[in-house]
């Protein structure tokens, strides 16, 4: 499991261990500020990142102190590469998610299985395009909930999951150069 943006809450990790059982899951927790000593001491296999999801490239402080990386690069920092999988990604990084999106689908990487994004207020066009290119990537939308905690923030809660992609009628986005285009 990976889980980036966690802002000193670990209920969601806290919830996968209770529903999968205690040590079965192996939890890698992404954040840029420092919790890692809230961490519950219940949650059982769980590494704690210091630093922040960013578009692949070099890393790009955003402020003193913190770091970000690619998932690409995280992956291979952790070791991850030769995994098939990645169970479930969980990202919740106030706006990355617009800029890194394109990498969770990079064919080089490990399948996310499962996908549980918050996502916000993004320009009509790039959710758009985002929504395309994950059925165009055999993502299905399970879920939907819209944050009511923060409505001010305009954020929704997405949950997807990865099917073949003969689950879909004929996708209106082709593959080329490792990109997504539209068919004209």
């Amino acid at each position: 499991v990976y889980s980036i943006g966690s802002n000193g809450d670990f209920s969601f990790e806290l919830g996968m261990q209770q529903e999968v059982g205690v040590g079965v899951c192996e939890y890698h927790i992404f954040d840029m500020d420092d919790y890692e000593k809230d961490m519950p001491k219940q949650l059982k296999n769980a590494h704690y990142h210091k630093w922040g999801l960013q578009k692949q490239g070099p890393p790009k402080p955003f402020k003193p102190g913190h770091k970000f990386y690619g998932l690409k690069d995280t992956i291979k920092m952790l070791g991850h590469e030769n995994v098939g999988a990645i169970d479930v990604f969980k990202i919740d990084c106030e706006g990355c998610e617009w800029k890194t999106f394109d990498s969770w689908l990079d064919p080089d990487m490990p399948d996310l299985k499962q996908i549980l994004v918050e996502i916000h207020q993004p320009p009509t066009e790039i959710a758009t395009y985002f929504f395309d290119t994950l059925q165009a990537s055999g993502y299905a939308r399970f879920h939907k909930e819209v944050n009511v905690i923060c409505p001010e923030a305009g954020a929704s809660e997405y949950s997807f999951i990865k099917l073949s992609k003969d689950f879909f009628p004929e996708s209106k986005l082709v593959v080329k150069n490792d990109k997504y285009e539209k068919l004209q």
